[in-house]
């Protein structure tokens, strides 16, 4: 009988410490490498079918004019992603190729990591390859006259884009930019001299709004119109010339013609307009000019309430030929 309680107290013992060393699975695991197998995990997926959200604007920049234009594209929206996400997803991609008179302004690799609104404001945070450079842009840049003046002007046009896209198509007013970080924070806010040549270094950026300067707008094209015409910069003024007039069918004249026809038209050495109807459909919109032309040793000449039509041509509002020169002929 004492063997049986003898027996029975050494299995209790040996059972409590047991139990005192047991030690919880879970906080232990650790991973085993297999070969051939890949254990990183990757990122989730979302499988769900993108469904359209209707047609947004989206801003590029017009060739190489300090000027973005529209193009209008059909964003689709996943499920886990908020809709100014995919909107501006879709700018980064980059304009569509059948609009080859626009050009994106991101570099390579640019992601769009989220998007928060905080009141009429919109956070968005890049990846780090926002600060980067496009593929034809010299690390030397500084080096250069051209690219001086160049690189901060598509830095400049590239918030624009974001700006414009974002209070154009979302119930904001501005957005702040931030760039994701190795710090704790997870993102830092963007320096003004990312995009002002002139800014010390050490400013951040304020929140970005809409500059309508920049935008290809009817009163934007019908200004630099004038104004190209008064510069006789009959180069730039060319990009705004439609291809073809849409009343007669005509095109316009090769670049040679163009430039000797508007050689012996009188200079325009100042300008005003006003007005800006829009058809009901749509396609064109009229302003009434006033200029003051000068011809030679001819006294200038004012000519008032002068009606000039603007087209809209594949998205983009130009001037064709007859409207630009056939109130000077009569």
């Amino acid at each position: 009988m004492k063997k049986k309680i003898l027996l029975l107290a050494l299995m209790l013992c040996t059972l409590l410490l047991a139990g005192c060393t047991t030690v919880n699975p879970i906080n232990t695991a650790v991973i085993t490498e297999q070969p051939g197998v890949v254990t990183i995990l990757p990122e989730a997926v979302d499988n769900s079918e993108p469904e359209p959200k209707g047609e947004a604007t989206l801003w590029f920049r017009y060739l190489d004019e300090p000027l973005l234009a529209p193009e209008y594209r059909m964003i689709n929206q996943v499920s886990s992603q908020s809709y100014e996400l995919a909107l501006l997803t879709e700018l980064v991609a980059g304009p569509s190729t059948r609009r080859a008179e626009l050009s994106g302004l991101f570099p390579e690799g640019t992601r769009v990591l989220s998007t928060v609104t905080q009141g009429r404001t919109l956070f968005v945070t890049f990846s780090r390859e926002l600060l980067g450079q496009l593929s034809d842009e010299p690390l030397d840049w500084q080096e250069y006259d051209k690219w001086r003046v160049e690189m901060p002007l598509r830095r400049r046009l590239a918030m624009q884009t974001i700006a414009a896209t974002v209070t154009e198509n979302c119930n904001v007013d501005q957005v702040q930019i931030l760039i994701s970080s190795d710090a704790a924070t997870g993102v830092e806010r963007l320096k003004q001299n990312y995009y002002l040549d002139d800014s010390v270094d050490e400013v951040l950026a304020m929140p970005l709004m809409r500059d309508e300067t920049l935008l290809l707008t009817p009163p934007t094209v019908m200004h630099t119109v004038l104004q190209c015409w008064s510069e006789r910069d009959w180069l730039r003024l060319y990009n705004y010339v439609a291809a073809r007039d849409t009343e007669t069918g005509l095109a316009r004249p090769v670049y040679r013609s163009f430039v000797s026809g508007m050689e012996e038209l009188p200079l325009v050495t100042d300008f005003s307009f006003a007005g800006g109807d829009v058809s009901p459909d749509g396609g064109s919109v009229v302003y009434t000019v006033h200029v003051a032309t000068a011809e030679g040793t001819k006294p200038a000449r004012e000519r008032n309430g002068m009606v000039i039509r603007l087209t809209r041509e594949n998205g983009l509002w130009k001037i064709t030929y007859p409207q630009l020169t056939g109130w000077v002929e009569e």
